[in-house]
């Protein structure tokens, strides 16, 4: 009988020894595969768009007794290049041309003043946070404006901007922005006499794509 009762105990010590020599035998199964390293959106490049929004503003010196506040909409076109620096600063240049119809009734019926075209060359410092991109912006800004009073002329204005605003990476090479302007446009002539000027602020939306 004792013979019989080691059985059991031989077979089990068996069953352990044998699962003990399979743990240790190389495995067949492939290891893991490694997790691509997600990398950080890089801003550099040119890119083109279109920008579009609205805007309103007053009349300076003899414009602002001879129209009413203006106020409108824009569209239009731009294009820039950025430059990301090791340190995730961002330096860039933009500039844009933009078609308008912002414009103020006048004082006197029948008279009126219409921006009818602006433009912005502006440097741009941001901050990159991987797909988002806040900055701050400043440069030129020139715009030509139609003034009716009693008769009609067209006038260039030279001046100013400064503003900020936020790009944002959506998808593939596609970026979205928001940002508000403010335009300071010197006087002109006015077609009878005085000069006339504008201080605009604008808030804009623009899609761009980078090259």
């Amino acid at each position: 009988m004792k013979h019989f009762a080691t059985f059991p105990v031989i077979g089990l010590g068996a069953i352990l020894s044998t699962s003990v020599l399979a743990a240790d035998l190389p495995s067949k199964k492939a290891p893991p595969s490694p997790v691509a390293a997600v990398m950080p959106y890089n801003w550099n490049g040119g890119y083109g768009g279109f920008v579009g929004g609205y805007g309103s503003g007053s009349y300076t010196k003899n414009g602002s007794t001879s129209f009413d506040d203006a106020s409108g909409g824009s569209l239009g076109v731009t294009a820039g290049y950025n430059y990301q620096m090791p340190n995730n600063y961002v330096v860039g240049i933009e500039g844009d041309i933009s078609w308008s119809n912002m414009k103020g009734d006048g004082v006197i019926s029948g008279n009126k003043s219409e921006l009818e075209s602006f433009g912005t060359l502006r440097g741009r410092l941001g901050y990159a946070m991987d797909r988002v991109l806040p900055f701050l912006t400043a440069g030129y800004a020139g715009g030509n404006t139609k003034d009716t009073v009693t008769t009609s002329s067209t006038s260039y204005h030279n001046g100013w901007t400064v503003g900020g605003g936020a790009e944002f990476a959506i998808t593939g090479n596609w970026t979205a922005k928001v940002e508000g302007l403010y335009v300071h446009l010197e006087p002109a002539s006015l077609p009878t006499t005085g000069e006339s000027g504008m201080d605009i602020g604008l808030a804009r939306a623009g899609l761009n794509y980078r090259f």
